[in-house]
Formats: C-alpha cells, structure tokens, sequence
C-alpha cells in the first residue's frame, strides 16, 4: 500500500525545512509554505544556489506570524499584523509579484546573514501569482508550482547509485511517501490522498541547489547528486528530472500515514 510517510514546509524560500504530522493544503500549496522570500535591492529574489548559508537559517511558523533563528544570531519574532502596508513589485523567475515588506529589522537581520543588502518579502493580500502549466492554479513563491512529491524508493534508487547515499531533504519535496516503485510517480495523473485530490503537471527539473549539503551548506567537489542523476535522468529536452510537481484540486488536511490512491 502506497502512504504518505512524511510532510514538509519551508516558510521561507531557500531555508531550511519543518517536518509536520499534518498539515492543511489551500490551493496554493500547504499552509505557511514559502509563503516569505528575500529580495536584493533591485527586487531580484534570492535563493541558496547563490547564497548557501540561507540553508541555515530556521524559520519556526507561530500562531501570529514567524521567529527566523540562526547559530549566532538573535532570534527575530515577526507578527503580520505589524507588517506595513508597503507593497514592492519583486521578481521570481520571470514573475512578476507583489510582496509586501515584513520589517527594517527583518532586513537587517538577513542582511547582516548573508552579508549583503536584502528585504524580507510576504505574500501578502495584495499578491497574486499563478502556475505556468495550470494557469489557474495559485502559487506563493515556491520555483512554479504549488507542491512536490517524491517517493522513498526513488531516493533508494538514486543512492544504490552515488558513491556516498544523501538525504531527501536535499531534494526539498513537500510530500514524500512509501509503498511505490522507484520512480512510479512519473507516470501518475491524478492521486488522491484522504479527501484531496491532487494532479501530478510537471516532473521536478534539479539544479545545483540538490548539491548543496542542508545541514552544512557546503557545495559537493563532484556535483553530487547532480552528476549522477544528469547520467540517467535526463528528459528528450536536457532536463534532469526527479520528482514530480503537483497542483492540489481543492483544500483538505494532509496527514502523515494517509492512503495515497492512484485514480489515473
């Protein structure tokens, strides 16, 4: 039987992640998830492919808004209700976002971080993004779409091979589930987990970020798992594939151990 063996967040893009045992699912994805971003001074989003230490940072979601942590640093509570009703035109990818500003002292706490200028960005009421594959579909500021999904037995294939095994937080899925064959959610259309169903649009194209270390942000000398990946999972079009992105039909709670029905 095919389950969901476990649920994660990431409030903030690019930083590290939060194992949940539930979760809720809006239609943008699971509630809280990268719901923040951090921008330079020229509204350019910014991620750990160019700056790794964002990995470090923890970003604990409260009832009221989120506390940022880091070795050496500390600890920022943020509340939205104290978020200005200031809004900048941002960018991700080749988006076009509204974000609203969260605070000067969440800027200079990232900025001293990360060493350079930067603003702490929300999603606020005012922004609005959609998918490029299901155009109404809703996304926060995750890469393109709302959620992904892969399978442990995809990950077990993947280091029967490397020469050292990784983890599968270094692939950051959302949902992560056990009981399938290897690499058996490429071929799924439409899964329904409880009550919710959920359409597989697109597999999961990786970069350089899977080669960064989670824990210790350290880029790996020989581009693992990247590298080998590239020399058995690369698409008709260059991409090297692992993972599958998913769009949520509706809204509904997510709980670790859930059935996961195949329904085409």
């Amino acid at each position: 039987m095919i389950r969901l063996s476990s649920l994660h967040i990431y409030p903030i893009k690019s930083t590290a992640g939060i194992g949940l045992e539930r979760a809720f699912v809006e239609r943008a994805g699971l509630a809280f998830d990268r719901r923040f971003v951090l921008t330079d001074n020229d509204g350019q989003f910014l991620t750990a492919r160019r700056h790794p230490r964002l990995l470090q940072v923890r970003a604990t979601p409260t009832s009221d808004g989120l506390v940022l942590s880091a070795t050496g640093c500390s600890d920022l509570r943020l509340r939205y209700d104290d978020f200005p009703a200031a809004y900048r035109t941002i960018s991700v990818w080749n988006d076009q976002i509204e974000g609203q500003h969260c605070s000067d002292s969440a800027d200079r706490w990232f900025s001293e971080w990360l060493g350079l200028e930067c603003s702490l960005r929300y999603f606020g009421t005012r922004s609005s993004r959609q998918t490029d594959r299901a155009p109404l579909s809703p996304v926060a500021f995750a890469d393109g779409y709302p959620l992904l999904l892969i399978g442990e037995a995809s990950l077990a294939d993947l280091n029967s091979r490397l020469p050292a095994p990784v983890a599968m937080a270094q692939f950051r899925p959302n949902l992560v589930i056990s009981g399938s064959d290897a690499f058996a959610e490429d071929s799924w259309r439409r899964i329904r987990i409880g009550s919710l169903e959920l359409e597989p649009v697109k597999p999961c194209a990786r970069c350089v970020l899977t080669t960064i270390d989670p824990v210790t942000a350290e880029r790996h000398p020989r581009q693992e798992p990247l590298r080998t990946l590239t020399g058995y999972r690369r698409d008709s079009e260059g991409q090297v594939n692992f993972g599958q992105n998913l769009v949520p039909l509706g809204e509904g709670v997510l709980e670790v151990g859930m059935e996961v029905e195949i329904l085409a």
